[in-house]
């Protein structure tokens, strides 16, 4: 049994906010604070990130909300972002960010060390290892190690190192490979240490150290837990992670994925082993809200996406236009940087409302094309979603209609947070495993049910939909 008056004190380093709060082992967040994050800095000092963290778990610890019981601390946050780090852990250089392709020249390399071609999904310029050679290049020496962010900041609380399963899964060789890491990084010129030995997300690493700043002395001998990326926990404190679910990170742009028993093979996506039963299949889009919210920059003299929306709702959605929404390009599943956005079969009878909707529209159908990629729609399946987009009802139902599925929004609010915490759970053992610990934050909950009819409607535009953006992606 857990006292009361217990909780997991998980961060959420993201890449505009870092976040932190008390977390009940059933997903509620009882206290939250945030601070900018350190990571919106071009050139970025993990040692500088690492100081914000201590400055904001501080706030946590002084915060009248702080339990009697401290169960455990659980970090989560941006992924693809590397330290390299000399033997005593100390940084050798900025923090390559997610965003960083300085790997492109690598890749070719990187690729020939797996045995592959270098146009396989996700042996590009963003590969870790591709980075790690570039590294070299750049500064003339190997280093020590290279570690996700996260894990670094878990060294600081623990003095141990560790990458989680689920990272390490990018850089692992293909089963049929007949290919160990260690292999691939020896052709490489790199000893297998320089990866820190996989753990998973659930294990715990080790306790806080007692040499920790005098700011977090509460929190010595505190059980830090491995946690994994942002994606990761959001995907468990939605409740999503099982065979056949679909989870939907809604924000500025959208991250889509689902789960299956065994690798799915899409173009432009990569399976990734979520859990020792489970891989995910699926990625990032560069559209969401924030394609929303250009329009209502646009044409609305407002910065709002539920803006967009409101006016979208004003539209009788009688003969629309077709908008392809690629304002940046497309991540997941075209890679296209070039791919541009166009509202296409305009007449002059349209007005501003029926472009609003159009939009609306053509992101839903761009998301719908991407979960078909991965063959993830199932009627019978739910579509658990979070983020910003939460917010929004017309945003929920849109995409219960276009994908012929019930929606199910986060209950908690701040699903990384959350999933970060359950993860901490799982670890000490309150839960046996991810699905009894889905299971406590599962029960009851909205769900957005598709209506029947606009769901056909969105089956009679997809095809032309399809066509327009297969006719786009060929000319480019």
């Amino acid at each position: 049994m857990v006292a009361d008056d217990s909780a997991v004190l998980a961060l959420d380093l993201g890449s505009t906010w870092l976040k932190a709060g008390w977390v009940r082992p059933d997903g509620e967040i009882e206290a939250l604070e945030r601070a900018a994050s350190p990571l919106r800095s071009d050139a970025i000092d993990a040692e500088d990130v690492w100081r914000a963290v201590e400055g904001l778990l501080a706030r946590l610890c002084r915060s009248p909300q702080a339990p009697r019981n401290i169960l455990a601390l659980a970090l989560t946050g941006v992924t693809r972002s590397h330290v390299f780090v000399d033997p005593a852990g100390a940084p050798l250089a900025p923090v390559m960010l997610w965003s960083d392709p300085s790997g492109e020249e690598q890749s070719g390399a990187v690729a020939q060390a797996y045995g592959i071609d270098r146009e396989t999904a996700g042996h590009g310029a963003f590969h870790p290892l591709a980075r790690l050679l570039q590294f070299t290049h750049e500064h003339g020496g190997r280093p020590h190690a290279m570690v996700e962010l996260k894990d670094w900041l878990n060294f600081r609380l623990t003095g141990l190192w560790a990458t989680d399963t689920v990272a390490y899964s990018r850089i692992r060789p293909a089963q049929d490979s007949g290919l160990r890491l260690e292999d691939v990084l020896a052709r490489l010129g790199f000893a297998a240490s320089v990866v820190p030995a996989p753990a998973l997300p659930t294990h715990i690493l080790g306790p806080v150290q007692p040499s920790i700043p005098q700011a977090l002395r509460a929190l010595a001998g505190t059980p830090v837990v491995v946690g994994s990326f942002d994606t990761w926990a959001s995907s468990l404190g939605m409740g999503a992670i099982a065979d056949g679910n679909v989870y939907d990170v809604s924000g500025t742009t959208q991250v889509l994925g689902t789960f299956s028993r065994m690798p799915r093979t899409a173009a432009g996506m990569v399976s990734i082993a979520w859990t020792p039963d489970l891989w995910q299949t699926g990625g990032p889009c560069q559209t969401g809200l924030g394609t929303l919210a250009w329009f209502a920059r646009a044409f609305l003299d407002s910065d709002n996406p539920a803006d967009t929306l409101a006016a979208a709702a004003e539209s009788d959605g009688v003969d629309l236009p077709i908008c392809l929404p690629y304002l940046s390009g497309e991540r997941m599943p075209w890679w296209s940087s070039t791919l541009s956005a166009s509202f296409q079969q305009v007449r002059d009878r349209h007005r501003r409302c029926d472009f609003a909707l159009a939009l609306v529209e053509g992101l839903v159908l761009a998301h719908r094309l991407a979960l078909d990629a991965m063959d993830a729609r199932r009627p019978d399946a739910f579509l658990y979603m979070d983020g910003g987009g939460t917010l929004h009802d017309a945003w929920m139902q849109a995409r219960a209609d276009a994908f012929g599925m019930r929606v199910r929004p986060s209950a908690s609010g701040d699903s990384p947070l959350a999933g970060a915490a359950l993860t901490a759970c799982i670890g000490l053992g309150l839960y046996r495993d991810i699905a009894q610990a889905q299971a406590a934050i599962n029960a009851g909950g909205r769900v957005v049910e598709p209506d029947p009819a606009r769901a056909a409607y969105y089956d009679s535009r997809v095809e032309e939909f399809s066509t327009r953006l297969s006719r786009d992606l060929t000319l480019l």
